[in-house]
């Protein structure tokens, strides 16, 4: 009986952190509009305040000219954008190349500190209102300033996080299938978290913050975006989602350098989850803490050993009782999921594998990495100096 228990535990928690508060939350969402008409905020046309765009880089040589390029081409005022790069100790051309561009404020880290530092060291030179933060090799929509800072129209809200979209072909490998996928999931769920107060945090690629509402972080913090935006959440401010503030940018080069990636992600969670314990505390912020648990905790907690210890549970149950028709369902639904990770694993670098084969495997891959980063946070073992995952570069 008690495995059965835990084991019915474990489904509803699984379903319920992938599709369950998805649900949960599309319902409240669409009884907010039905009230929302009057209560709108209005978004004044005219509002084009100075912003300075922050950039920490480390050996980013073959992004920076298409970067500024990018910048150069943005749809607003160009005397209301600043720019402060950060050079990490670069040991390409990083800094030969920023050097040209004399709008640009260039602070070189002789030796590296990390992105968490430079971007604290950037901090102190930004003197405008508000700050966009992005990555050298991120690309941004035209229209993405302006539709960043629309929400700040609202007193209540310190941060808003844009829209992370992963280039992708149908000829791509799962590294770029699985996470484009994923990404298109995971900003679905920040809109909805977003359109009924405020989403959890933004991501490094593209997110603005009222300038005054920055605290510097700790030098070794692993997710520095995490750690700006849940701490701008925690003061009592909203983080909302613009999903028409757009950042693109290339999947990973392979599923092993994705991989990679998501191990330090995970590290990163557990830090952050460490050092902001008050995002689960319902007593400190019951919306910011609900979600967290729902959108976040329960994806590093449950879902990553559940996806090891259902199979195991159904075994057992089905060793008392094989004839049982609910259990041998079960069963071989779990049996037809790892099947799919296998098949997804075989051509984990196969191109023009179909999506559905691939992202099982995806999915497999990510949870297991989170358990490998909660190892590598527990023996604090993850490299707080941050190195990109290599990225294609032939889209």
């Amino acid at each position: 009986m008690i495995f059965k228990t835990i084991f019915w535990i474990i489904v509803v928690l699984v379903i319920y952190t992938y599709i369950g508060y998805t649900f949960l939350l599309w319902i409240c969402s669409a009884v907010k509009k039905l009230f929302q008409k009057s209560l709108n905020n209005p978004v004044n046309a005219e509002f084009y305040p100075e912003i300075t765009i922050v950039i920490a880089a480390y050996n980013e040589e073959e992004y920076i000219h298409e970067k500024i390029a990018n910048t150069q081409n943005l749809n607003y005022p160009k005397d209301k954008i600043k720019q402060v790069w950060v050079n990490d100790g670069s040991s390409d051309k990083t800094s030969d190349i920023l050097k040209q561009h004399p709008d640009i404020l260039l602070i070189n880290n002789e030796h590296r500190s990390g992105k968490s530092a430079s971007l604290n060291v950037a901090m102190n030179n930004v003197s405008t209102p508000f700050t966009l933060f992005s990555d050298a090799n991120a690309m941004l929509h035209p229209d993405a300033i302006i539709e960043v800072l629309k929400p700040f129209n609202d007193s209540k809200v310190g941060c808003v996080a844009g829209q992370k979209k992963i280039l992708w072909k149908t000829d791509d490998n799962s590294a770029s299938k699985g996470e484009g996928i994923y990404w298109q999931y995971e900003s679905y769920i920040k809109q909805l978290e977003s359109s009924i107060g405020s989403t959890l945090s933004a991501t490094g690629e593209l997110y603005a913050i009222k300038t005054e509402l920055f605290h510097p972080i700790a030098g070794d913090t692993i997710l520095d975006d995490f750690e700006i935006s849940a701490n701008i959440a925690l003061n009592g401010y909203r983080v909302k989602f613009a999903g028409k503030a757009i950042a693109t940018e290339s999947g990973s080069a392979n599923i092993a350098e994705e991989a990679k990636r998501k191990v330090r992600i995970a590290a990163g969670d557990f830090q952050s989850l460490k050092r902001n314990i008050q995002l689960i505390n319902p007593f400190k912020n019951f919306e910011l803490a609900f979600k967290f648990i729902s959108h976040k905790l329960l994806r590093w907690i449950i879902v990553p050993p559940a996806l090891l210890l259902l199979p195991l549970l159904n075994l057992i149950i089905l060793l008392k009782n094989f004839s049982n028709p609910i259990y041998l369902t079960t069963f071989f639904l779990l049996i037809g999921f790892y099947l799919l990770c296998l098949i997804g694993y075989l051509l984990r670098n196969r191109k023009n594998a179909p999506s559905p084969l691939i992202f099982p495997y995806y999915l497999f891959m990510m949870n297991m990495s989170i358990i490998k980063g909660f190892a590598r946070f527990l023996q604090n073992r993850q490299n707080t100096l941050w190195v990109k995952a290599k990225r294609k570069t032939n889209f």
